[in-house]
């Protein structure tokens, strides 16, 4: 599922600034981008999201600069500034050129010589860095909940079409048996075949293809999983994976309907249920 959340925390010296991502992925993958000094804070996100997410592609950004409402002093080390000037005015003298110390050059030497990244060590950071990821994280659910919302509601009335076609095929299977047996008669007819509606070869083939021809029972267990799916779809917990399963399900019940029927008309009606659940299970693929 897609969602989106950034907030701004202010420590001393730095601005932070954590941005939460989340794209359409049937697992749960995080990518944590963050300074160097900072890594420490990757695992701790790790484990945060995997408590609160189940799926989704989902990156977390955290960029630093200086706060505008603190006042950086420039601390310079004389004993180090006044040997670095005192060799390159040697360097120069050496080649007959002519050395004058500007502030340029001296705030230059100041850079080489620090050490410091100026990112301020993780443990002084971390209280920022987390109330950051938890706002961002409730504004990720807020707006992940709503499109959540919006897929139930199309799945709900793709369920609905289901349990309609269903409904169709259990009507239209009614007396196919006694069909097929009627075809078959007039078939013998037709080839010439004088043989008695009695007879024991033409009553087991019929027995045989009024079994193999019954689709009570893929009906009943097609309805079975469409209840199922309404009651999860109700659940507040993750339902995504759930519900892709019974979809699985729905989808094999469906495939021996096709290969059992004997009547056009509800093979069709299998046939359309099978689109409609192919449109759920790319939709479901998206469900937290």
């Amino acid at each position: 599922m897609t969602g989106y959340g950034r907030a701004k925390v202010e420590m001393p010296g730095q601005l932070i600034s954590l941005e939460l991502s989340s794209v359409n992925k049937k697992n749960l993958e995080i990518v944590v981008s963050s300074p160097r000094e900072w890594q420490s804070f990757e695992q701790h996100a790790l484990q945060f999201l995997r408590g609160c997410f189940d799926r989704g592609r989902i990156r977390v950004s955290i960029h630093l600069e200086p706060s505008p409402n603190f006042q950086h002093e420039l601390i310079f080390d004389e004993t180090f500034l006044g040997s670095d000037l005192k060799s390159l005015s040697s360097f120069m003298e050496k080649r007959g050129l002519e050395f004058v110390p500007s502030a340029e050059i001296i705030l230059q030497l100041t850079s080489l010589r620090k050490k410091d990244s100026g990112i301020p060590p993780y443990e002084e950071a971390f209280p920022f860095l987390d109330k950051a990821l938890i706002s961002c994280c409730e504004q990720m659910k807020i707006m992940r909940a709503d499109e959540g919302r919006k897929l139930c509601s199309d799945l709900n009335d793709r369920t609905q079409q289901l349990r309609k076609l269903t409904h169709e095929m259990n009507q239209q299977s009614h007396g196919m048996a006694n069909e097929w047996k009627n075809r078959l008669l007039e078939r013998l007819k037709k080839a010439g075949l004088d043989l008695d509606e009695q007879d024991d070869r033409v009553l087991k083939e019929i027995a045989l293809f009024a079994e193999k021809c019954d689709i009570s029972e893929e009906l009943t267990r097609l309805s079975s999983h469409l209840n199922q799916i309404e009651e999860t779809f109700s659940s507040t917990s993750s339902t995504g994976r759930k519900t892709e399963f019974l979809l699985q399900e729905v989808g094999r019940e469906l495939n021996t309907i096709c290969s059992k029927s004997a009547r056009t008309t509800c093979t069709k009606l299998a046939l359309d249920a099978r689109v409609e659940v192919e449109k759920m299970r790319e939709q479901v693929m998206n469900v937290e």
